[in-house]
């Protein structure tokens, strides 16, 4: 009796301790948009996010090989979620929310991701005739959006005079348009320039 009751005791601490340790592993392949081709060098790293109170704490980090591949392995503890950033310099960091719920002890847990390099557009406004009723106005029509370094995707306005230049940031290799219009006249249309990655593009914007 006493054997049955050792036993059964071993079992459940042996149950228990299963139950609460173990390693996460997640891999995956971080791929570079702008050049087609996977992001060799890039930092990554995974922070925990407990439950209730929000805190966050790095779990683990890493760096992507020359295949752009990575493997990040943690201890497996109760947190809501984890937040995984890919860095770089000279492009977007990249960053996506893991939740634990998601996430399983078994196999690896395969999570891709992709990202691009900056660039930037130089719209380059410049009026050759002005007076001083002139209104410009233009509105992104291509282009990197919803970014803290993007410019804003509302109508900008210019009056009068003008010989200025405004940066905005884009994913390089891409695309980058803007529709514009000038009141009181026929001069309206679209824009668009082909951006190089970690260089700067003038697009020209004259009336």
């Amino acid at each position: 009796m006493k054997r049955i009751i050792l036993y059964t005791t071993l079992f459940l601490l042996a149950l228990g301790c299963e139950k609460g340790a173990g390693t996460f592993t997640v891999t995956g392949t971080i791929y570079d948009d702008s050049f087609e081709s996977p992001l060799a060098n890039a930092k990554i790293e995974l922070y925990g996010v407990s439950v209730g109170n929000n805190q966050i704490s790095m779990v683990a980090s890493g760096i992507t090989d020359n295949a752009g591949k990575y493997q990040l392995s943690f201890t497996r503890t109760r947190t809501e979620k984890y937040v995984l950033k890919v860095i770089k310099n000279d492009y977007f960091t990249l960053e996506e929310d893991i939740y634990y719920s998601s996430l399983t002890l078994k196999d690896d847990n395969v999570r891709n991701y992709t990202t691009t390099a900056k660039s930037w557009v130089e719209i380059r406004i410049n009026n050759t005739n002005p007076v001083g009723s002139d209104h410009l106005q233009f509105i992104r029509q291509l282009g990197k959006a919803n970014c803290s370094e993007c410019c804003g995707s509302g109508l900008q306005h210019y009056y009068g005079a003008q010989n200025t230049s405004l940066f905005c940031v884009n994913d390089g290799n891409k695309p980058y348009s803007i529709e514009y219009a000038v009141f009181g006249t026929s001069n309206t249309g679209v824009l668009q320039v082909n951006t190089t990655a970690f260089d700067t593009t003038v697009l020209y914007l004259t009336y």
